[in-house]
């Protein structure tokens, strides 16, 4: 193993699993650690706190602070969550600071943001100056990097995309997160299949692949209609490149190719050469990204 002259600590705490590791200023993840997602937000920061802990005890080098991204709208100025679902039930008000105990320096994101600034400063984005970054999975969720920088709005909320409303269902309109996530990938197949139970995306994503026509063409249809509404997304904002990552572009070229056919059949001709661009740091991408913004800390 290389000599590293300091390392720090990134943290992924996400609704199932908290990933811990250390990394180099140069983006090296040399070692992580992993264990279930504990049921209460104490029990979170103590397993997070162990987790970092045990790496900080072990590591070849100094450890100089800690980057956490977590589920959730983040108060980056105070490492505060101020907004969560219920994936992570009684999440919202809880204090990161306590991962590290006042010991460390310690700077906190929304785990889609951790993400994006992983893309932008190591992976698909690191030639890019402004940035939308895409995640689909059981939701979708959205950042902006400007000028290599996370924008994070006045509610540190800037780039969610899952909030636009996309059509009605009678009086009540029907919002992105609910149109072209995984479980409406499911939900549609279930209808179109006319099942009496959901399949879950893989299953759905296995059958397209065997050649299934239902399945292809509700994978099909529903990565049509996000490129289109991604498009006329990215076209008010104007970023040089989207990155989408998340579990949904997993399904591969059955998903992806509708997907980015219809994004740029959907962009003005003026916005013809913004790239679009699959995730490149694939399930570390979060762990890096907060290591990443940790090691920005220190710089500034």
């Amino acid at each position: 193993m290389a000599e590293h002259s300091a390392l720090v600590v990134g943290l992924d705490i996400g609704a199932t699993k908290t990933i811990a590791g250390l990394v180099t200023e140069a983006g090296e993840l040399l070692r992580s650690l992993q264990v279930a997602t504990a049921p209460s937000p104490p029990a979170i920061l103590r397993a997070a706190r162990g987790l970092c802990e045990t790496l900080i005890a072990e590591a070849p080098a100094p450890v100089l602070g800690i980057g956490i991204g977590c589920a959730g709208v983040v108060d980056t100025r105070t490492a505060t969550v101020i907004h969560a679902n219920d994936n992570l039930p009684g999440w919202s008000g809880t204090e990161l600071s306590e991962v590290s105990g006042g010991g460390l320096p310690l700077v906190a994101e929304n785990d889609v943001r951790a993400m994006a600034y992983g893309e932008a400063t190591l992976g698909a984005g690191r030639d890019y100056d402004s940035l939308l970054c895409v995640t689909v999975g059981t939701g979708i969720g959205g950042a902006l990097i400007l000028e290599g920088e996370i924008w994070p709005g006045a509610n540190f909320s800037a780039g969610e995309i899952g909030y636009l409303a996309v059509g009605w269902d009678g009086d009540q309109p029907i919002i992105l997160d609910q149109y072209a996530s995984g479980p409406a990938i499911e939900r549609a197949w279930q209808t179109a299949a006319e099942a009496d139970e959901r399949l879950p995306l893989t299953e759905i994503s296995a059958l397209a692949h065997a050649g299934d026509d239902i399945a292809q063409a509700v994978i099909r249809r529903k990565a049509r209609e996000f490129g289109v509404i991604l498009a006329g997304y990215a076209t008010s904002i104007n970023p040089q490149a989207v990155i989408a990552g998340g579990g949904v572009p997993q399904i591969g070229r059955l998903w992806w190719d509708p997907f980015a056919g219809a994004f740029r059949a959907n962009l003005p001709p003026l916005l013809a050469a913004t790239k679009l661009l699959p995730a490149a740091l694939g399930v570390e991408a979060v762990l890096l990204g907060a290591a990443m913004r940790a090691w920005r800390g220190l710089d500034s």
